[in-house]
C-alpha cells in the first residue's frame, strides 16, 4: 500500500507509526496522543483498544510499543 498524504486513513495509520515510535523511546504521554489521534481517524479498522496498551508499570513501554507497531502493519498491509 502506499500512503498519501492527503488521505484520512493513510494519515491514522501513520499515527499509530507515531505512537509505537514515542512509546518506546519512553514517552507515555505523547505516544497515547498519537495512539488516540489514530484511534480517531481509524475508527472501527482498528482492533487494538487503549486499555488494552495501558499498564501500571513502566518497564511496558516496549512492550506497548510493539503492540501498537503489531496494529500499524497489519493495517499496512490490509488498507
Amino acid at each position: 500500500m502506499v500512503l498519501n498524504k492527503h488521505d484520512l486513513i493513510s494519515d491514522g495509520i501513520v499515527d499509530l507509526y507515531r505512537a509505537a515510535f514515542y512509546l518506546a523511546k519512553g514517552s507515555k504521554e505523547i505516544g497515547l496522543s498519537f495512539f488516540k489521534k489514530a484511534k480517531e481517524k481509524l475508527g472501527d479498522k482498528m482492533s487494538l483498544d487503549i486499555r488494552s496498551i495501558i499498564f501500571k508499570d513502566n518497564k511496558d513501554d516496549l512492550l506497548r510499543a510493539e503492540k501498537v507497531l503489531d496494529e500499524y502493519k497489519r493495517l499496512k498491509n490490509i488498507i
